[in-house]
């Protein structure tokens, strides 16, 4: 039987568009763009707290220290909450809460490789990440309108560039999908 990923090469050529028009829509943003990706973003931020909260609570009831993953979720359900009540606010005012976001994850997960220590495979991944955050959460507070127009700029640049690689990607797997389906070669794929 035949693999359904080749069937479905358009499917991935319509996600490239889509991509495609997402970062075009990045590239050339707003004002009230930059509002709605901060209330997602809040919307984010406070799910997420409210999971390690929940997960804080699971470890409580396994006896277990909960001290740091408690002050994590407390502050970004906090932080959550207050980008969703003051989105109609200035920008950069919720960007430098941003950046003091990004400080404390990053403190943590320094922390978190000083406590592992040796035990931990990635390592230095982790020390990247935690030392990338705390940078940017250090230019965010600094320059928080600066950051911003430059990562929306990026991130729409990236995700125009994915787009057409997705849809070269869909081309590609619909030609092999009708070399595959050609009466009589023998294709790639097992048959059952």
């Amino acid at each position: 039987m035949e693999t359904k990923s080749y069937k479905n090469w358009w499917f991935l050529a319509v996600n490239g568009l889509v991509a495609i028009l997402f970062g075009v829509l990045l590239v050339f943003f707003t004002e009230e763009t930059v509002q709605t990706i901060i209330f997602f973003s809040g919307l984010v931020i406070l799910v997420s707290g409210i999971l390690l909260f929940l997960l804080s609570i699971r470890q409580l009831k396994r006896d277990k220290s909960i001290a740091l993953l408690m002050f994590q979720s407390v502050l970004s359900i906090a932080i959550g909450l207050i980008m969703l009540i003051f989105q109609d606010k200035t920008v950069a005012f919720f960007l430098i809460i941003i950046g003091v976001w990004a400080i404390v994850v990053g403190i943590l997960q320094l922390v978190i490789l000083i406590n592992v220590g040796k035990a931990l495979k990635g390592r230095n991944v982790l020390l990247f990440n935690g030392l990338l955050t705390m940078a940017l959460g250090v230019f965010l507070i600094l320059k928080p309108l600066v950051f911003a127009d430059l990562m929306v700029k990026v991130v729409g640049s990236l995700s125009i560039l994915l787009g057409i690689g997705m849809i070269l990607l869909s081309f590609l797997l619909k030609n092999t999908y009708l070399r595959v389906k050609t009466p009589g070669e023998k294709g790639p794929f097992p048959k059952d």
